[in-house]
């Protein structure tokens, strides 16, 4: 078996494997077809696998920084419902992304120990803006409300913007792509005939 059929067939080999989970086999098939091929397979494999989860904890990331507004959202609902700040958190903290979610719940058993207020200008994570913003307001007595709904209004602003200068940079990025696709497309609906009326007086008798 030449070096490069082993390598791929340790590489298949090493991928099967290691998708249910059975590395000790994959690393055995992989030395006995050939040494370089085992070590360049597991190579490949960690590569892919870390590849994958640095995208899935970026996704992760993303999405709990996103539910932030909703979260302020939520709280907000829920303080114009009569429900105290800590009532109000823990009825959004099941509604968002499971580690904001989190998150919450941390805040409100720090918050048994030393106060509400405490635990939310201490507390850290992807929350942290809204938290200073309540903390801020529980500790001065500023209207808790009218402190969320800022913070919200500051949000949505903020994501407005982030749209429309995306909206901006897409005609330079579709600019490649247009030049690639429409050029050519005219070039040949406008020099075309002509080319084509030329072949016909030359070639056809």
């Amino acid at each position: 078996m030449s070096r490069l059929s082993a390598l791929l067939v340790a590489g298949a080999v090493w991928l099967v494997a290691v998708r249910w989970r059975k590395g000790w086999a994959a690393a055995a098939a992989a030395a006995l077809l050939e040494p370089l091929a085992a070590v360049a397979a597991a190579l490949a494999a960690g590569l892919l696998a870390g590849r994958r989860r640095l995208r899935s904890r970026r996704r992760r990331v993303d999405a709990a920084r996103h539910d932030v507004a909703v979260l302020a959202e939520m709280v907000s609902l829920a303080l114009s419902a009569g429900l105290t700040l800590s009532g109000a958190l823990r009825a959004a903290s099941p509604i968002v992304h499971p580690d904001l979610g989190h998150e919450v719940d941390s805040v409100l058993r720090e918050a048994t120990r030393g106060g509400l207020g405490s635990a939310l200008a201490a507390a850290a994570g992807h929350g942290r803006r809204f938290y200073v913003v309540v903390a801020r307001a529980v500790v001065t007595g500023a209207p808790l409300a009218q402190a969320v709904d800022s913070f919200v209004q500051e949000v949505v602003s903020e994501r407005r913007a982030e749209r429309l200068e995306a909206a901006r940079r897409l005609p330079v990025r579709l600019m490649l792509p247009l030049a690639l696709l429409i050029l050519p497309g005219f070039v040949l609906l406008t020099v075309g005939p002509t080319v084509l009326a030329a072949l016909e007086r030359f070639v056809l008798p």
